[in-house]
């Protein structure tokens, strides 16, 4: 199989299919296009996600813990805590292991969450360590926010920019392709990873859904809110705000910024996006009307020279094109 995210057509057919049973306390289920479940805890919700960091190394520790609350934040919740599956190889020593723990630590308790506990394992299964958290949030029963609830006739909103996290890790990994990129630059992409911010705002707005734009970028997060609303998401290209060092690294690397990793940017379907707007950099958090919901499936690229771009299965995210082409 090709290495990355299943598809969602894989993701229905391997593991989706597989599972049966169902409480009625569990609010939202495991399904396409939604990263949390959401369990009934009174008037309160419990809300859970689950992600790994396998593409990055440099700041592993730092971009997990973001990557597992950030889908707490899509839902409007607010995140306590995260557990930790750490897999590292025999080859590695001791300070690697700690190195990893004290990111995830520093960060965890930056953002105010808890490291919960979770598990630590020396394996010869593989070859680089692999990092997955669980984020444990909470949220006021009447509150929580799904990525299915997208209606046509909304407006898409995009928070700060597409393509942040994948231009951090291509940064700090690949620096050897990318020498005009500096200590700046880095800076700054690490300080617009968490969408907590405005994931928080957007649930007190008022808005219909939310999702994280993660692998395979802002095209992979309309794919995956129109398959969770059953609508069309349509994007305006010229409109994505798109940082200019995310724009010299695309350029340099022939990435496309729309398919490439973005955890730091929340997709947010409203019915009034230029009030959401506002309201957003207000709080001093960028943001920008990027697109429409209507009718249909798939999604629609306007592009900047006129012509449309249509999508009608998940694609793949250009970090993970990048590194199997260095591996051809």
């Amino acid at each position: 199989m090709k290495v990355g995210k299943l598809s969602s057509e894989m993701l229905q057919e391997l593991v989706l299919n597989q599972v049966g049973f169902r409480r009625d306390d569990v609010l939202v289920h495991a399904g396409i296009g939604e990263d949390c479940a959401v369990v009934d805890f009174g008037p309160e919700v419990c809300v859970l996600s689950t992600d790994p960091i396998t593409g990055a190394f440099q700041g592993a520790g730092r971009l997990a813990v973001h990557v597992a609350c950030n889908d707490i934040a899509a839902a409007g919740a607010r995140p306590v805590g995260v557990q930790v599956l750490l897999l590292v190889p025999s080859t590695l020593g001791k300070e690697d292991v700690v190195s990893i723990m004290e990111e995830i630590s520093c960060e965890a308790a930056r953002l105010g969450i808890e490291v919960l506990g979770g598990h630590t394992e020396i394996t010869s299964r593989v070859l680089d360590p692999v990092i997955s958290l669980t984020a444990l949030g909470r949220a006021a029963k009447d509150c929580y926010v799904t990525s299915g609830g997208a209606k046509a006739g909304d407006g898409l909103v995009l928070t700060k920019a597409a393509g942040i996290e994948g231009s951090l890790v291509l940064a700090q990994d690949h620096r050897e392709y990318l020498e005009f990129v500096t200590d700046q630059d880095l800076c700054r992409l690490e300080t617009m990873l968490s969408v907590i911010p405005e994931g928080l705002a957007a649930a007190e707005f008022g808005v219909h859904a939310m999702h994280d734009v993660t692998e395979a970028g802002l095209i992979g997060a309309c794919f995956e809110v129109g398959q969770a609303s059953h609508v069309e998401c349509c994007i305006e290209a010229a409109n994505v705000p798109i940082l200019p060092i995310t724009e010299q690294i695309c350029q340099r690397l022939g990435l496309d910024p729309l398919k490439l990793l973005s955890s730091g940017a929340m997709l947010i379907s409203c019915p009034h996006p230029e009030s959401l707007v506002s309201h957003l950099e207000q709080l001093g958090i960028p943001a920008a009307a990027v697109g429409t919901v209507r009718q249909g499936t798939g999604v629609v690229v306007e592009e900047k020279n006129g012509r449309s771009s249509r999508y009608d299965t998940s694609v793949e995210d250009e970090l993970w094109r990048f590194l199997s082409s260095r591996e051809a």
